[in-house]
């Protein structure tokens, strides 16, 4: 399984990386294009679609996660996806028309205006759809075809875009939500067509799936209150910018968010790999649980490094933004811990998925939300989007300690959190100081005190990583 793993990664790495490149070269040119008051208002769509999917999933694509492996017939996982795809779509839609009709009537008032609601309603249904289409190629281990889709995605959205924006044909606002549209609308095709064999539900016939609606809403519905609160934990931030703030806010604080996507090369590949490996593992392995423990201090020495020396370069990574996005330095330190800590959960939160305990990530995302609109109301009006980063990095961690907790509670595993939690002491002071400190010779010493603190914390997995690490490079070496 570990070579397996590692394959599987670099591959999805290497896809993640292409995409993540031409991000880097080209969110340079269209932040200077765009103004950040245009950026926050494209932010704040992105916001609501985030929004929409993850409260119109119902939780139906945890079920299909869960119960993907427990029949390995392309009968039964044709039926299973029908019904764990069929009731989002028409909720969706549904959901859709009504909105329009309010619209139309001036009953609700979109802020951003009647073709932007328009594309939102399609927008959030090849979401829905892709979601799907998208898990089937990751809980097949399609690793090549999953990366194809991240750069085949991001290189149609730039296409659209940069013209559109160049040529002066549509706002800027409007230019970035259509090429938002049509980017995901066409991986959206490509991924249904390339699975079309599970997509052919004319083909579906009685018994091939055993799995009621009712047990799988069953298994969901924890979800559905889970992913909604953690939608407006997710969201807080931004909220509270637009509520106290001004779309200029939102656009620097976003973009902010596109500097924290150097993590988009681990924090991608390990989850698309993580959650179908770990319950593929528990259903053969049950009593295994160093597969466990060795995953997660892994995934906890990659990112912490990755934080620490995104923190130190910060004022150079903001440089690419242009002069209009020059706070964004101050905002980055702590929005670290939103990939750091949501990615390191995805390993000792497996507990809940294994003994079905869905219900608990509902407690476990009220008390995040909670953290995060109370720190966001307290701290935004006083210190604007810096107050938002901390909040929202305050309530990740919190997130974390919440996920882990209930878990081991159900499926204990030894994570080592004594030493973990130290470590993440560290990385809070050392983001308090880059928050409120330009860079200067203090940064340095305090980078050189949270590596050695992470070399000394996690030297046994280091010593074993190192290994891998040769392994891996020289496979990659020898593929090309």
């Amino acid at each position: 399984m570990r070579h397996d793993f590692l394959k599987h990664f670099s591959i999805i790495g290497i896809g993640t990386l292409a995409s993540m490149a031409i991000g880097f070269l080209t969110t340079p040119i269209i932040t200077r294009i765009v103004s950040p008051t245009e950026y926050g208002q494209f932010s704040i769509f992105t916001l609501y679609a985030n929004v929409g999917v993850m409260v119109f999933y119902l939780g139906l694509d945890q079920s299909l996660i869960r119960y993907f492996y427990e029949q390995d017939s392309d009968g039964y996982r044709r039926g299973l996806l029908y019904r764990c795809v069929s009731i989002p779509v028409l909720w969706t839609m549904a959901a859709c028309g009504v909105g329009l009709i309010l619209f139309r009537l001036g009953i609700w008032q979109f802020e951003l205006g009647k073709t932007a609601l328009i594309l939102l309603g399609v927008y959030l249904l090849i979401q829905i759809i892709y979601r799907y289409s998208l898990l089937m190629v990751r809980l097949q281990y399609k690793t090549k075809l999953y990366s194809m889709l991240g750069i085949i995605q991001k290189i149609i959205y730039v296409g659209i875009a940069l013209p559109l924006m160049l040529s002066g044909l549509l706002e800027h606002v409007t230019a970035l939500i259509f090429a938002t549209v049509l980017s995901a609308g066409a991986a959206m095709a490509i991924s249904v067509i390339s699975e079309k064999r599970l997509w052919r539900f004319d083909l579906i016939q009685t018994g091939d799936c055993t799995k009621t609606y009712g047990s799988l809403l069953r298994y969901a519905y924890p979800y559905v209150l889970s992913m909604g609160v953690t939608t407006l934990f997710q969201a807080a931030d931004k909220i509270a910018l637009n509520l106290f703030g001004t779309y200029a806010d939102v656009g620097i604080y976003s973009s902010t968010m596109t500097l924290v996507h150097v993590f988009s090369i681990i924090q991608t590949s390990f989850h698309t790999l993580w959650a179908p490996m770990a319950v593929e593992h528990y259903t053969k392995e049950k009593e295994d649980k160093t597969f466990y423990q060795k995953g997660n201090q892994a995934i906890t020495v990659v990112m912490f490094f990755i934080g620490f020396s995104l923190i130190l370069c910060k004022d150079v990574f903001v440089i690419l933004l242009g002069d209009q996005y020059r706070q964004a330095a101050y905002i980055l330190p702590f929005l670290i811990f939103n990939p750091i800590m949501y990615t390191i959960s995805e390993t000792t939160v497996s507990g809940l998925v294994f003994m079905k305990k869905s219900n608990m990530q509902v407690a476990v995302a009220v008390a995040a939300c909670v953290s995060n609109v109370i720190g966001n109301a307290v701290l935004v009006p006083r210190l604007g989007c810096q107050g938002a980063a901390i909040s929202t990095g305050i309530a990740y961690i919190i997130f974390f300690a919440m996920r882990t907790m209930l878990s081991n509670r159900y499926f204990y595993v030894d994570f080592g959190l004594k030493k973990f939690y130290l470590l993440t002491v560290i990385a809070v002071v050392y983001a308090c100081y880059n928050t409120w400190i330009p860079f200067n010779f203090g940064s340095v010493i305090g980078y050189g005190i949270s590596i050695t603190a992470l070399i000394f914390l996690y030297r046994d997995t280091i010593k074993w990583g190192i290994p891998i690490i040769y392994q891996l490079m020289a496979g990659a070496k020898g593929r090309t």
